[in-house]
């Protein structure tokens, strides 16, 4: 009878146009996307996603790529996604695990063909949409980005199949230069075995502000293309006739790949607890707030990150494992990051330390050292005090500024957060579990250990094959 309704309100979906804004869990945040399905969608349609640029949001991209007449005619589903402070993560995992997420929602919801999914986006969120092609070029059969790209240099990464490519761009750009267009192009137009010279149309369209260059066909017939929108700004063109989200779409659709369901990866989840800083010390271990699944990690750009145990656990984030060393401050500690290959993070050769900013910023880092001129703002600010509190945890002040860590935000609370200093266990996620004795309640933590109920810490558990959230 579920499986019925499921259905019925999936095809009452399809039938009738909408746009709207919804809500999505990615590990252990709520995520929101506004969405545009056309009238009588059909099954097996593609997916579209857009991504906004830096502190814009995702009605803003809506309007401006103004795609719905597209996507009308054309039966496919286009998603504007929500970037956490109307940023993107470029660097790590964070936003790509949210674009996953997105894709298996819209075969869930709209039955879209996981084969014909395409990712673009807007200034940061073009950056974005570059960071995309190393990650998940196996789930995205093609790449728009506009007005955006990496401004470090595009990367191509040798393991990542030839991928088809449109890039939008204003020759007037005054934020992200079109000057630096073709060098980042060039990367891929390698990468791809597509010719180094491009075929090229003037007036494209009988639109006198548009060069179309075409570099293919390259291998597996893929093609490079840059729309150049001469004396355009930073901006989404859609000017005499040509709409940048048509050409997308005409550009795209022309693309599938065999993208089959996804296969459920193993998770990296807390294991051995430590009750005291005695346990602690001399080993590597993570911090990990249970009760809400996320962890404190290395970020991009010597930043604090505080995620979804998937998002903070990937071995592409300057490191997740912490170690305590004693500091000169009596009854301080310094917290000292860990790489994911077990080696001590440095920064321009000096050690990287947990260090909290002066109140009046909003986030922590990691400093070059323990000196001002390494990097720390104010005196003590990578000192910490630290608390073991049995049935709780541990608690994170820091000397610096008298106050309490609470997240990836500078440490400025009143009151403590709790977090548990533990190893990590890898192990495949819980799907569907049998229970042969209804009447056991038998309490298990998720790697399958039995654990007893009244000395319970926050997090996850299994009863009598339901997850049971301990908060406090």
């Amino acid at each position: 009878m579920k499986k019925l309704l499921s259905i019925m309100s999936m095809v009452a979906c399809l039938m009738l146009p909408s746009s709207a804004q919804e809500k999505l869990k990615v590990g252990g945040t709520e995520r929101e996307y506004k969405i545009y399905v056309p009238k009588d969608l059909g099954a097996k349609r593609p997916l579209l996603i857009s991504c906004h640029g830096m502190n814009q949001d995702a009605a803003y991209q809506m309007g401006m790529l103004d795609i719905q007449s597209v996507a009308d005619t054309a039966k496919f589903v286009t998603v504007f996604p929500e970037g956490i402070s109307k940023s993107w993560d470029i660097t790590g995992n964070r936003d790509i695990n949210f674009m996953l997420a997105i894709i298996d929602e819209m075969v869930e919801k709209y039955d879209i063909d996981r084969g014909r999914v395409y990712l673009s986006g807007f200034s940061m969120g073009g950056m974005f949409t570059y960071h995309a092609m190393n990650k998940i070029a196996d789930r995205i059969a093609a790449f728009a980005p506009i007005s955006g790209y990496p401004m470090g240099g595009a990367t191509a990464s040798p393991n990542v199949r030839p991928i088809p490519i449109i890039h939008t761009h204003g020759t007037s750009d005054d934020v992200v230069t079109f000057s630096n267009v073709q060098k980042n192009l060039n990367v891929w137009i390698k990468h791809n075995g597509c010719p180094e010279t491009a075929e090229v149309t003037k007036r494209y369209r009988n639109a006198a502000h548009i060069t179309r260059h075409v570099w293919g066909p390259g291998n597996d017939d893929v093609e490079v293309v840059l729309m150049e929108m001469a004396n355009k700004g930073h901006w989404i063109s859609n000017d005499n006739g040509v709409k940048t989200g048509d050409e997308i779409w005409r550009f795209c659709s022309r693309y599938s790949i065999e993208a089959a369901d996804p296969v459920e990866k193993p998770q990296i989840l807390p294991n051995e607890r430590f009750a005291s800083l005695e346990e602690a010390e001399g080993k590597t271990f993570a911090i990990v707030n249970e009760a809400e699944g996320k962890a404190l990690f290395g970020s991009d750009a010597q930043n604090l990150g505080y995620e979804d145990y998937s998002t903070a656990f990937d071995d592409n984030n300057s490191g997740y494992l912490f170690r305590l060393e004693q500091s000169d401050v009596a009854g301080g500690y310094l917290l000292r990051l860990i790489t994911p290959d077990n080696q001590e993070y440095n920064i321009w050769g000096k050690p990287g330390y947990l260090n909290a900013q002066p109140l009046e910023t909003g986030w922590c880092c990691f400093i070059l050292g323990l000196t001002k001129g390494n990097g720390e703002d104010f005196e003590n600010g990578a000192v910490w005090n630290i608390d073991y509190t049995d049935g709780k945890g541990f608690t994170l002040k820091n000397v610096g500024t008298g106050k309490y860590l609470k997240d990836a935000g500078n440490a400025n609370h009143d009151e403590p957060t709790y977090f548990s200093f533990c190893t990590l266990a890898t192990t495949t996620a819980i799907n569907d579990i049998t229970i042969t004795k209804p009447h056991n309640s038998v309490l298990y933590d998720l790697l399958g250990r039995r654990v007893d109920e009244s000395t319970l810490r926050p997090g996850i558990y299994i009863k009598d094959g339901r997850k049971v959230v301990k908060k406090k």
